[in-house]
């Protein structure tokens, strides 16, 4: 069960971004394919270019028998609005099963959501009106998070956990469990960036507190692994073990989480972005108009950098900030001028 919902839900889901990669054809054939092995939760968002109208459409004919998951990066009810009559126009129905604020993950946005004319007041509207069954949020940023759930207002949460990125198991699903708000999981590969990935999934689906985690999929092939692992034995070998142990080892003093603890920074740099754009979003995502336009963006603002280290002062990892950013800058520009993807 996913939280209070009522939704009964495969505990390997569908997440909807890499399939912006391929082509209609392919994508089609792969949400198909999940459908056939039972995976019954499809997650998208109407910021992810081509991949609700994909799913609508492969999705058309059994819509009843499967969940619709998607989500506004809107910040005000007026926008939320617009947004979901686009999303429900893509994917083809009449209603959206959970409908999910997107990456809450300041108090900026919060603050913003919440406030007179704010997205909440257009996401319980459409609840109410039954356009929006159930209503959740997503975030990269679990101290925020935890909090938000306390609030008691959403059915579910979203929330990157895997065996680098484990804060969230200390408070914000132990929480979610007993207030019965369904847990779903983002990130599991750690964006790519993990030795093995079947590993990385055993390792999520074992926590008691996770109702489902959502793996980006853009071929048949994944869709069937990460089936087969999900209906396995989720023990981990001691060969698993030393695996991830290994990925600690290496990634330990690399490894951004996005929390963004570390800005805002002086000059602007969008430090997150910079330090997991190549293993995180270009492998999900590959070279979007959006992930141009903001490499380009960062570029300057990199090379503006005081070297002051109050980023790393924030920092509950200790990343060398100051050292990996102009590493991860000139990295990227490169594969940006041979549109490479990791």
């Amino acid at each position: 069960m996913l939280g209070r919902t009522g939704l009964r839900v495969n505990a390997v889901g569908f997440g909807g971004i890499p399939i912006q990669r391929v082509s209609e054809e392919e994508a089609v054939r792969v949400i198909r394919r999940c459908y056939e092995l039972g995976i019954n939760y499809f997650d998208t968002a109407r910021g992810y270019t081509t991949s609700e109208e994909r799913i609508g459409k492969a999705l058309q004919g059994v819509r009843n028998e499967v969940i619709l998951a998607t989500k506004s990066h809107a910040r005000t009810k007026k926008e939320l609005l617009e947004n979901l009559e686009m999303s429900l126009a893509n994917l083809r129905t009449d209603h959206i099963d959970v409908y999910q604020l997107h990456n809450v993950s300041s108090e900026e946005a919060w603050e913003k959501i919440t406030s007179p004319g704010g997205a909440i007041e257009g996401l319980i509207e459409a609840r109410d009106a039954g356009r929006a069954k159930h209503i959740g949020v997503t975030s990269h940023n679990p101290e925020l998070l935890t909090r938000i759930v306390e609030e008691e207002i959403f059915e579910t949460a979203m929330i990157p956990f895997n065996y680098l990125a484990t804060e969230p198991e200390e408070r914000l699903l132990p929480l979610c469990k007993k207030n019965g708000v369904g847990t779903v999981i983002m990130k599991p590969f750690g964006g790519g960036a993990f030795s093995d990935a079947n590993t990385a999934l055993k390792y999520v689906l074992a926590n008691e507190a996770v109702d489902i985690v959502i793996p980006g999929m853009m071929s048949e092939a994944e869709v069937e692994e990460n089936v087969r692992v999900g209906g396995g034995d989720l023990a981990l070998t001691d060969l698993e073990l030393k695996v991830i142990e290994g990925d600690r080892v290496r990634l330990g003093n690399q490894f951004c989480r996005s929390c963004d603890y570390c800005k805002p920074c002086p000059q602007g740099i969008p430090i997150s972005f910079v330090l997991r754009a190549e293993v995180g979003m270009l492998r999900r995502m590959g070279w979007t108009e959006g992930v141009v336009k903001q490499t380009l963006e960062a570029e300057p603002k990199v090379a503006t950098c005081l070297k002051c280290g109050v980023c790393e002062s924030r920092c509950p990892y200790k990343l060398p900030i100051r050292e990996l950013l102009p590493q991860k800058m000139s990295s990227l520009m490169k594969r940006l001028d041979e549109k490479s993807i990791p």
